[in-house]
């Protein structure tokens, strides 16, 4: 399921990059949220205003906005930089999240994870190499979309203690989409039959690869399928040597596993921290108990 996310999204980034030679990425963002919501309606509809019910708006709106400008993001760095340039960053954006729960959250942080985010954060220099390659907007963008992304995973994180899950997706594309709306006007017209086309195809596909990710998540455990993740980078760096002629770069090849390797150790590391101190709760539990 995970490969199958991996080669979908892959896909989908070639379709994107196709699709900005005729549409700006704001346009296309615009058109995503809206489907986005579209296919949300008739959830909305079968359990009624009762999944609209939150104490906690605001909270919402930040994740809305967060998660809207990771989108912003990605389509623009898709559009202006290599797929496999903008891949490679894109990983990083759970290790801006883990950095984020330890300063927001005040999660405690352990030596071991403490090195994995140095390294994590050295392989992200290797795949942006500030002073050798110009440092573009397109890569600006694509920085914007990992921290924008962990924002989103934070402020999901703390909604998720509160908040139905359902409640949590449908105020994250509804609250963005009359700002998408606005940026969109900037770059307004009504779709071609190919824009039409192309434009369904995106957000079908981001659909099925959604699916396939949630499916493995549940199948398997975190840190089991989050190496497969990587074959993301590879599908994309052939896509984008066989169809725009981008030229499959070493430097982000190794910059992207160092980041993913770094991501998997943390995951890991964490799991096995947290199992071990749920273990320790459960014995001093049962030792009051006695």
């Amino acid at each position: 399921m995970m490969a199958c996310a991996g080669l979908t999204i892959a896909c989908l980034w070639a379709v994107l990059r196709y699709a900005s030679e005729f549409m700006h990425p704001l346009y296309i963002v615009f058109w995503r949220s809206l489907f986005g919501v579209l296919v949300l309606a008739p959830s909305i509809m079968r359990l009624g205003v009762s999944v609209l019910k939150t104490e906690r708006l605001g909270m919402h709106f930040l994740r809305s906005i967060s998660g809207f400008g990771a989108m912003i993001g990605i389509f623009y760095s898709v559009a202006h930089i290599p797929l496999a340039q903008a891949m490679a960053v894109n990983y990083s954006g759970p290790l801006f999240a883990s950095l984020g729960a330890v300063l927001l959250f005040g999660e405690k942080v352990h030596g071991r994870r403490v090195g994995a985010l140095i390294i994590g954060f050295i392989g992200m220099l290797i795949v942006l190499r500030p002073g050798v390659d110009s440092f573009s907007l397109g890569t600006a963008a694509a920085v914007l979309g990992a921290v924008s992304m962990a924002g989103s995973m934070l402020l999901i994180r703390s909604l998720g203690q509160t908040e139905h899950n359902q409640t949590i997706v449908v105020y994250g594309n509804a609250l963005s989409l009359p700002l998408a709306l606005v940026m969109a006007l900037f770059f307004w017209h009504w779709p071609s039959p190919l824009e039409w086309g192309l434009l369904i195809v995106i957000g079908a596909m981001s659909t099925v690869a959604q699916l396939f990710m949630n499916r493995a998540l549940t199948v398997a455990e975190t840190g089991a399928v989050i190496p497969i993740d990587f074959l993301r980078l590879v599908f994309v760096s052939f896509l984008g040597a066989l169809l725009f002629d981008q030229a499959i770069d070493a430097f982000m090849w190794l910059g992207g596993a160092i980041i993913l390797c770094s991501v998997v150790y943390i995951a890991r590391r964490e799991a096995l921290v947290s199992k071990q101190e749920k273990g320790r709760n459960s014995e001093e539990d049962e030792g009051a108990k006695a």
